[in-house]
């Protein structure tokens, strides 16, 4: 009966692994996304839970400034420099390379001398182009050039694989890209700087007064963060802003409500129709990125899909007279992002077992794993363990022992062996007799003619 059982429990486990699942539509939002690249993860669980051509390299405009603050940072900390004490000017060659371009500047003066503080306050809320080069010049020991190969190094070490930055402002050049996903791990780094965090979540800052200024005031250009603007989101505490002809519009930001938060990069909104007009709503990267959010919190929710101590499989036992089967429990909780309105029977047990356990056992040994599917993607994993202690019979052991080594080739190569040698053997000894009947047969008598003995 407990056979009957478990073979029973295994068909039902192999049938519903094959059961087809339908793609659920939760992970794709209930609105057309017209931005290239976007890429939205949940920071609690590390899911991604919508992205589309997060891969494709892309032009990052002023985002790149936020791997230049990265770099600024983590330099000022490894050197153990004070942001509110070091200060840098903006030289006349720096001035040269950046006027004229279109950039966002910062209002930054000719020879003005700001703190790095200050200057890390202009280049991610006004999006400075100048305060990117002075910044730049500084940690690179006057060559920007250096500067931006530590960009690089930076880039590299994060492991972003689809990413190369040609300079520290994002002005378009064909060597300046990076993808969705690689901005995401580059804004996860610089966001666990609370410096950084702090920074990016400010509106407003009076970064003098310095050598030039009284006071000179910087404005954050993330319309997000603003309650006066038509794309105010609440939730959302930063981060950057960017935006070029060749690049569209871009956007990286964060938000945290009802104690979950997510991360988005959008690259690539349109700044234009088809037909050359402006896009409705006009700053598409902020609409979309505030919809995103909102899909986001409203869609998903952390649920247990497993607890611990569940009995979820069965598995036939051998060397033991006491029991045939073996009960496995699940030794941990696996809980997970899912679609809040997704019935959990949708998710798939899918058991890496072994076929057989052989006795001894020990209650809460790891025997195998139960793996949690949906939708063809695996959402998580927990072991499974023995329920119970099996002691093993000596006879029983010996006997498997004894028939898995009948069944061994070496076994069989030495049965095999002492066959044949039996039989060569037998072979020779029947070719022995007989010659030894032949010689049998003659006898000697006494020829009394010739006097001599003759053979017959």
């Amino acid at each position: 009966m407990k056979k009957f059982t478990f073979l029973v429990a295994a068909a039902l486990v192999f049938f519903s692994v094959l059961s087809p699942v339908t793609a659920f539509a939760a992970y794709e939002p209930d609105f057309e996304v017209r931005t290239q690249a976007v890429y939205l993860e949940n920071l609690d669980t590390g899911m991604v839970v919508y992205e589309k051509n997060a891969d494709e390299k892309m032009y990052p405009a002023s985002l790149t400034k936020i791997m230049t603050a990265v770099v600024v940072l983590d330099y000022m900390k490894e050197n153990g420099l004070d942001l509110d004490t070091e200060t840098a000017s903006l030289k006349q060659y720096l001035q040269d390379e950046i006027y004229g371009t279109g950039s966002s500047l910062g209002g930054i003066l000719l020879n003005e001398e700001l703190t790095i503080r200050g200057l890390l306050y202009a280049l991610l809320l006004q999006s400075a182009g100048e305060a990117a080069l002075i910044l730049a010049d500084y940690v690179g020991d006057g060559s920007v050039t250096h500067f931006v190969d530590m960009m690089n190094d930076k880039a590299a070490q994060l492991g972003c694989t689809g990413t190369h930055f040609a300079n520290p402002h994002g002005l378009h050049d064909p060597e300046n890209y990076t993808t969705a996903r690689d901005m995401a791990i580059i804004s996860k780094y610089a966001m666990a700087d609370p410096t950084f965090a702090e920074m990016v979540s400010t509106t407003s800052k009076d970064v003098g007064p310095t050598n030039k200024h009284d006071s000179l005031v910087e404005i954050s250009t993330n319309k997000m963060l603003f309650q006066s603007s038509e794309y105010y989101y609440a939730p959302a505490v930063g981060i950057k802003t960017g935006t070029l002809e060749e690049s569209g519009r871009c956007l990286a930001s964060q938000a945290t409500s009802g104690g979950y938060s997510y991360l988005l990069i959008l690259l690539g909104s349109p700044l234009t129709e088809a037909d050359g007009s402006a896009t409705t709503p006009e700053f598409l990267n902020f609409y979309e990125g505030r919809k995103l959010f909102q899909w986001a919190f409203e869609s998903f929710s952390v649920r247990t899909v497993v607890d611990r101590g569940e009995e979820l499989a069965e598995v036939p036992v051998k060397y033991s007279f006491k029991t045939d089967h073996m009960m496995l429990a699940t030794d941990g909780q696996c809980t997970t992002l899912m679609p809040s309105s997704l019935d959990l029977s949708s998710v798939q047990y899918v058991y890496d077992l072994p076929e057989t356990l052989y006795a001894p056992i020990e209650k809460g040994q790891t025997v195998g794993t139960l793996r949690l599917m949906l939708a063809d993607e695996e959402i998580g994993s927990v072991p499974l363990v023995a329920t119970g202690s099996v002691e093993a019979s000596k006879l029983l052991t010996f006997l498997g022992w004894f028939g898995n080594a009948i069944h061994s080739f070496q076994v069989k190569f030495v049965l095999v062996l002492v066959v044949v040698l039996i039989t060569l053997y037998s072979t020779l000894m029947i070719h022995a007799n007989k010659r030894r009947r032949r010689k049998g047969k003659y006898s000697t008598y006494r020829d009394r003619s010739g006097g001599r003995d003759r053979y017959v």
